[in-house]
């Protein structure tokens, strides 16, 4: 197993069950954003439950590969709806919430980086 592809997926997990606490709790700032934006307890906790499910299938995938490139694609598609949700409310134009959106980019490209490795390294 390559040494690359260890540390992106241990890192997109770690990232991945870090944001999805606040989700899952409803608490914070990431809770009252996405409430004040539409979206209802449910559906904030669904997000915070496929956080979850991709950072643990990731690790577990680290000892089955075609596990954690199902999960670094389902983190894939979870960062690029978030990204997409932030352009649609205007996010990365906004200095005010520029900052806090970006994340969700670095998110993707990672999730990205760790399919590809997934998928060329077995």
């Amino acid at each position: 197993m390559n040494a690359v592809l260890i540390v992106c997926a241990v890192v997109l997990a770690i990232a991945s069950l870090a944001v999805s606490v606040p989700k899952l709790r409803l608490q914070g700032t990431v809770w009252s954003s996405l409430r004040s934006r539409g979206l209802v307890e449910n559906q904030v906790r669904m997000i915070g439950a496929a956080e979850v499910t991709g950072g643990v299938g990731l690790l577990i995938g680290l000892f089955v590969w075609p596990i954690g490139a199902a999960a670094a694609a389902g983190l894939l598609l979870l960062g690029l709806a978030a990204t997409g949700f932030h352009v649609k409310h205007g996010d990365y134009g906004n200095p005010d919430t520029r900052a806090t959106s970006l994340p969700a980019v670095y998110f993707a490209v990672l999730a990205a980086v760790t399919l590809v490795l997934f998928l060329v390294v077995r």
